[in-house]
């Protein structure tokens, strides 16, 4: 709740609305409805302070559940989806800076965090494979 995007969003158009000058209003030509994760992302991309502070800010409370995460599964991989780290996916570094200083220094450097490559559609897929597994299983257990 305090990293989604709507939050991230929410924080960058409550600055600006207190005069907090910003990439991101010319971005969106004055229109702060229409200030999105993608236009943050390309404010971050021109050096954009307000852009970069919602987007650390983010990454804090991303990180700190994720060492708890980690500290109490230890697991291999950590994907990432969403709009988030498809537009911005240049945190996946300073999330692993903050993930090192507050997980367990071995689970900390044993995991690797990686970017999903299905998209949106990476629920749907999971759920598909798990379908077809089960129907294949089936089958298979049937002809024996």
């Amino acid at each position: 709740m305090m990293a989604s995007c709507a939050a991230i969003i929410s924080a960058a158009r409550r600055a600006i609305e207190q005069g907090v000058d910003s990439k991101i209003r010319e971005l969106v030509s004055g229109d702060l409805e229409q200030i999105s994760i993608e236009v943050i992302a390309q404010a971050a991309q021109q050096n954009d302070s307000l852009a970069f502070r919602v987007f650390d800010e983010a990454v804090s409370h991303i990180g700190v559940a994720l060492a708890d995460v980690v500290n109490l599964l230890n697991p291999g991989v950590v994907l990432f989806g969403g709009p988030l780290f498809r537009a911005a996916p240049h945190l996946v570094d300073p999330l692993k800076r903050v993930l090192k200083q507050r997980a367990l220094e071995r689970s900390a450097n044993q995991v690797q965090l990686r970017i999903s490559t299905l998209g949106s559609e990476a629920g749907a897929i999971g759920a598909a494979r798990i379908i077809a597994e089960s129907v294949i299983e089936r089958v298979f257990r049937a002809t024996l």
